[in-house]
């Protein structure tokens, strides 16, 4: 089943990647880094597990997993000074530090929901899902004010919940500044920068045009 994350879809049947739609040459050792790391997560995976996966039985320079690492985050697409994907555990590791969505259970996962913003619809299925103007975003909010990664909101079976995500302008719902998770219900209005959106209970409304769905 192919996993989604970051902008990125892999399929590990195919052993293909592609970003942005685009498909994506991977070298064997880059490819078999993405492998183990998306297969471990959350796990941090040692220098020296990735020397004997990477290279069995065979010695190679301490400099040639940097290499590596360094040519799988130019193509996803991330950046080693603020990682979205691929995190540094320094002097032990990596690990794969992106949300990861199945994306075979995600196409039949009905929407539980909506966001309304600039007359386009946003649905929203079960799980998290991040708010901001970050590539890695689940849910990309491009407007002034709104941060890298804003706000992130919860989907259950019970509640949707929402909690700032440390953004320099704060998550507002109905006016007021939250600082911890807030429930939302339907018809509440939350404004990140200059993004105002409505929450919707139940998905579609009328003919908008659906813009995202997870």
């Amino acid at each position: 089943m192919p996993f989604a994350f970051g902008g990125c879809v892999l399929d590990l049947e195919t052993r293909e990647l592609r970003r942005g739609g685009t498909l994506v040459h991977l070298p064997p050792q880059v490819y078999r880094l993405l492998e183990v790391l998306i297969e471990r997560r959350p796990r941090v995976v040692t220098k020296n597990e990735l020397d004997e996966l990477l290279w069995p039985k065979s010695y190679v320079a301490r400099s040639s997993l940097g290499r590596v690492v360094t040519e799988l985050r130019d193509a996803l697409g991330d950046d080693a000074n603020e990682p979205q994907i691929v995190r540094t555990v320094h002097a032990v590791g990596y690990a794969f530090c992106a949300d990861v969505v199945h994306v075979g259970a995600a196409a039949t996962t009905a929407a539980r929901g909506a966001l309304v913003w600039d007359q386009k619809i946003i649905e929203i299925g079960e799980g998290e899902h991040t708010l901001g103007r970050g590539l890695d975003c689940q849910i990309r909010i491009d407007a002034s004010g709104v941060s890298r990664n804003h706000a992130r909101i919860a989907v259950t079976a019970a509640a949707t919940t929402i909690v700032d995500l440390g953004s320099k302008n704060g998550t507002w719902v109905n006016g007021e500044r939250t600082s911890d998770v807030t429930p939302l219900n339907d018809g509440d209005e939350i404004v990140l920068g200059t993004a105002v959106l409505t929450l919707r209970s139940g998905g579609r409304d009328g003919t908008t045009q659906t813009v995202f769905r997870r």
